[in-house]
C-alpha cells in the first residue's frame, strides 16, 4: 500500500476544517506558517535529500494554498452586497439543484442551492446562498434555471461559504436550464412515470432513490425503516452506484475486444454522464473523484492503487467544495474506502481459509468492514446506532448491483421517445423485472428497521 497521497490529504482535511470553523485571521495566519514550512523544507532539502522532506513541503504546501485560497472565499463572501442586505430584496438566481423537499410532507416546503446573481437593479458577483420556499411553486424547476423571486435575506449558516439564506416566494422564469439538465429532468421524469406504471406505490417510489439519488417519492415510513436499518446509503447516490455502473460499463466493452485504452476513455464518459445524471451534489462528485481517477490510472495503463486514489480524490473534492471537510457524509464514505481497501480482503481471506464461498466471502467482509468502522462516526452524528445494519446490508447486498444496473438501463431506455411509446415500453418491462428485487429490499427494511430496538440511543 502507498500511504504518501494520505498524508496530504488529511493535511488538506485538516486545514480546511479549520478555516471554515475559525474567523478569517486564523485562516491567513494558517497560510503564513505553512509557506514558511514549505520553504524551510525546500532548502533544507539541499542538505537532508528530498527523500526525506519532500512530503513535508508537498504537505505544507498543499496547506498554505488551501488556506490562502479558503480565506480569499471568505472575505469575498463577507463583501458581497447581499451579506449588507437586511429584510426583502427582488434577486434573480439560478438553481444549482433540484428543489428538495424538507420537513414534514404536510408542511410542502423545498430547499435548494442558488447562485444570486443580481439584487434589484444591481448586478453582482454570481454567490451561492441556502433558499427555502413552498414546494408547490418551486418544485419541479431544473438546475440550469434562472428565476427572479422576491427574497427574505438573512444571515447564512454558521461554516459554511454561502453569503446568506433567503426564503422566496413564487418565481418568475427568465430563462430555460442548458440542455444537459433538460435531458437529465427528462430522464428522471421518464423513470419516475414506468416505475409507477410498472410497481407499486412503495417500489415506485423507492426506485429513483436507488437509481439516481432521486428520494423525492420515498415514503416517510419506509425512509424512517431505511435509516433504522442502516441503509439509508443506498437512496443517495455514493462510490457504489458509481462502480456498479462504471465497473457494467467496462465489464461490457471489454467483453467485446475494446481495449484498455478506449475502454478508460467509455469509463470517464459514462462518470461524466453519471453525474450530469444524478446532479453534482457532494457525494456525486466524491463519488465521481475516485472513479476517475482510478480510470484515468487504467488509462495510463499502470494499475490503480486503491490509497493514492483515495487521497487525491479527498484533496480534489475539499478543494473544489471546502464544505466537504465539515459533512458527515464525506467523513463516513472516506472512512468506508479505507476500511474496505485495508481490511476487508484480510477477512475475505479469513473467510475463505473457514471455506466460505468465495463470492459471499467479499460480500461478507465489504459489508462488515465499512459497518464496523463507520458506526462510530454515525454515533458521534445521531446519537444511534443500528443494531441491525451489518445483517440488513448482508441481506440487501445481492439484489443491490441488479437494481443500479437494470434500473439505470430503463433510466436511459424510457427517455427514447413518447411517455407511451416503444421505449417507455421496454423500460417499463425492466422496471417490472425489477419488483422482486425491490420487494426483498423493502421487506428487509421493514423486518429489521420496523422494531423500536433496531436503533438504540447512544447518547442524547
Amino acid at each position: 500500500m502507498d500511504f504518501r497521497l494520505l498524508v496530504p490529504a488529511v493535511v488538506v482535511w485538516s486545514v480546511t476544517a479549520c478555516g471554515l470553523m475559525a474567523p478569517v485571521g486564523v485562516g491567513v495566519g494558517m497560510a503564513i506558517v505553512a509557506s514558511l514550512v514549505a520553504v524551510v523544507g525546500v532548502v533544507g532539502s539541499r542538505r537532508f535529500g528530498w527523500e526525506m522532506v519532500g512530503l513535508v513541503v508537498v504537505g505544507a504546501g498543499l496547506a498554505a494554498a488551501c488556506a490562502a485560497s479558503l480565506a480569499l472565499r471568505q472575505e469575498a463572501r463577507a463583501d458581497h452586497p447581499l451579506a449588507h442586505v437586511s429584510g426583502k430584496a427582488t434577486a434573480v438566481m439560478t438553481l444549482r439543484s433540484d428543489p428538495t423537499p424538507i420537513g414534514p410532507a404536510r408542511q410542502g416546503r423545498i430547499r435548494v442551492r442558488v447562485d444570486v446573481e443580481q439584487i434589484g437593479g444591481q448586478r453582482v458577483t454570481s454567490a451561492p446562498a441556502d433558499l427555502r420556499a413552498a414546494a408547490r411553486a418551486w418544485s419541479g424547476l431544473l438546475p440550469g434555471q434562472r428565476v427572479v423571486a422576491v427574497v427574505k435575506v438573512r444571515p447564512p449558516p454558521s461554516r459554511t461559504l454561502l453569503v446568506a439564506s433567503l426564503t422566496a416566494s413564487t418565481p418568475k422564469l427568465i430563462g430555460g436550464p442548458p440542455a444537459y439538465q433538460r435531458v437529465a429532468g427528462s430522464i428522471r421524469q421518464r423513470l419516475q412515470l414506468v416505475a409507477t406504471r410498472g410497481l407499486d406505490p412503495e417500489a415506485a417510489g423507492l426506485l429513483p432513490g436507488l437509481v439516481l439519488g432521486d428520494e423525492s417519492g420515498v415514503h416517510e415510513d419506509l425512509r424512517d425503516d431505511f435509516r433504522a436499518a442502516g441503509l439509508s446509503h443506498l437512496t443517495a447516490v455514493s462510490g457504489a452506484n458509481f462502480a456498479i455502473v462504471c465497473g457494467a460499463a467496462l465489464l461490457i466493452v471489454r467483453s467485446i475486444g475494446v481495449p484498455p485504452r478506449a475502454a478508460a476513455v467509455v469509463g470517464l464518459v459514462v462518470i461524466v454522464g453519471f453525474v450530469m445524471l444524478v446532479r453534482p451534489t457532494p457525494s456525486v462528485l466524491r463519488a465521481a473523484l475516485m472513479g476517475a481517477v482510478g480510470v484515468l490510472a487504467l488509462f495510463a495503463s499502470r494499475r490503480s492503487q486503491s490509497m493514492p486514489a483515495l487521497g487525491a480524490a479527498v484533496i480534489g473534492g475539499l478543494l473544489w467544495w471546502p464544505e466537504l471537510a465539515l459533512q458527515p457524509g464525506f467523513a463516513l464514505s472516506v472512512a468506508a474506502t479505507c476500511a474496505i481497501v485495508l481490511w476487508a480482503p484480510r477477512l475475505r481471506d479469513r473467510l475463505r481459509g473457514w471455506r466460505c464461498p468465495p463470492g459471499l466471502a467479499e460480500v461478507i467482509a465489504m459489508a462488515v468492514t465499512a459497518q464496523v468502522v463507520t458506526a462510530p462516526i454515525v454515533v458521534l452524528v445521531t446519537g444511534q446506532l443500528s443494531v441491525v445494519g451489518i445483517v440488513a446490508n448482508l441481506l440487501v447486498a445481492p439484489v443491490v448491483a441488479v437494481i443500479s444496473v437494470v434500473g439505470t438501463v430503463a433510466a436511459l431506455v424510457g427517455a427514447i421517445g413518447p411517455p407511451d411509446g416503444i421505449g417507455a415500453g421496454i423500460a417499463e418491462l425492466l422496471v417490472r423485472a425489477l419488483g422482486p428485487e425491490l420487494w426483498w429490499m423493502i421487506r428487509c427494511a421493514h423486518t429489521l428497521g420496523g422494531p423500536g430496538w433496531a436503533s438504540v440511543e447512544v447518547f442524547g
